[in-house]
């Protein structure tokens, strides 16, 4: 009689337990649904834009604290139109407790029908970084600290040929300037090609199969980017060189919503390369877990693996890792290949679109690591 009693008592306080889950788990969805309605309203009056504002924060000992926000508009060319894909401008703007500053304003648009595609990004920067040396066995003793100011273009224009076929223009502009060392340092008798600043501007032929689902978050399908660029020293580049690089992505539904998101990408640089215009590993997307430039030559290729899965409602998770190096011609690319591996946290921001807000946590070899915050898949 006392163990059925017991048996009862313990039925009773599982099923009140789960009751009071289920409340709890349905309240936090209503609030999140709530929030989902400012943000893109309901399906009986959809909005045509979303506005969706993030904080950036973060802190590293040679900028101390960074503060900014970035500010993503998505839109639709052509509203209520299934057929032609969202388009998003976007502007990243962040200043340190050091006095540097960062504007950074990137886009990609589709136009009526996705006929054409404009993408890009533009960039001041008066910054500091560290600096380790060409190759991609660069000690940690040589790390070392510079500043410089920086404006970057890097624009795409593509047209649909066929359906899935985009070909079009790159145009290809840095100037890297004002360029400070600490004092004694060898880094600027190095010989390393433009080490004290350099410019270049470049255009070549790109190339693009695209034939996903969607562009946030692919669940099926692939796509292939090839793009070239051409710098001369007749045309008032400070250096003659050229540029190839190859990004290819392939997403495959594993199960409901959950995907497999394979990416391989590569830089090929040959002639005289300015240092910050070589392949570098450390990268929010291309190859996570290290800082940008840690690892710096003429040719890069990386590889990486992404598992998304749905967890919960609004929330995922992934778990991604993958192989990358750098070095000076492509032979020796297999020498000192460098690994990464990490998880990170899924929230939807913007469910209609596919748009997600991310969390990612990544390693690199001996100790490296880094954290991103930020929207959209990586890759």
């Amino acid at each position: 009689m006392a163990l059925v009693f017991k048996q009862a008592i313990t039925a009773a306080f599982i099923l009140c337990y789960t009751t009071t889950f289920a409340q709890q788990k349905n309240f936090v969805l209503r609030t999140m649904d709530w929030g989902y309605k400012i943000v893109q309203g309901d399906s009986a009056k959809p909005k045509k834009k979303y506005l969706f504002i993030v904080p950036i924060v973060s802190y590293k000992p040679e900028t101390r604290w960074q503060l900014g926000i970035s500010a993503s508009h998505f839109f639709r060319a052509k509203n209520n139109d299934s057929i032609t894909r969202p388009s998003v401008v976007r502007l990243n703007v962040s200043y340190t407790q050091n006095n540097q500053l960062s504007v950074r304003p990137m886009f990609e648009v589709f136009t009526t029908n996705n006929k054409y595609s404009l993408r890009g990004l533009l960039q001041y920067s008066n910054f500091i970084e560290n600096y380790w040396g060409i190759g991609n066995n660069t000690p940690e003793s040589n790390k070392e600290l510079y500043s410089f100011n920086q404006y970057k273009v890097n624009i795409k224009a593509t047209r649909l040929i066929k359906k899935g076929l985009y070909l079009g223009l790159q145009l290809d502009y840095e100037n890297l300037f004002n360029i400070k060392h600490k004092v004694g340092s060898l880094v600027p008798t190095s010989g390393v090609t433009g080490i004290n600043g350099y410019h270049y501007f470049g255009i070549g032929p790109v190339f693009t199969i695209d034939n996903r689902n969607q562009i946030y978050f692919p669940t099926k399908g692939h796509i292939v980017d090839i793009a070239t660029s051409i710098k001369n020293k007749q045309a008032g580049s400070s250096s003659t060189f050229s540029n190839i690089t190859v990004d290819a992505r392939k997403y495959i539904r594993l199960w409901n919503e959950n995907v497999l998101a394979l990416q391989a990408y590569g830089s090929f640089n040959n002639g005289d390369v300015p240092y910050r215009a070589m392949g570098t590993l450390g990268n929010e997307s291309y190859f996570r877990g290290y800082y940008f430039g840690r690892y710096r030559d003429k040719q890069e290729l990386s590889m990486q693996a992404e598992v998304r899965k749905q967890i919960w409602g609004p929330v995922g998770m992934v778990a991604f890792a993958g192989l990358g190096n750098v070095a000076d011609v492509p032979k020796n690319l297999h020498q000192n290949v460098k690994p990464m591996y990490g998880i990170g946290l899924r929230v939807k921001a913007i469910p209609r679109e596919k748009i997600n807000f991310r969390i990612d946590y990544a390693r690199g070899h001996n100790g490296l690591q880094a954290f991103y915050v930020t929207l959209n898949e990586a890759f």
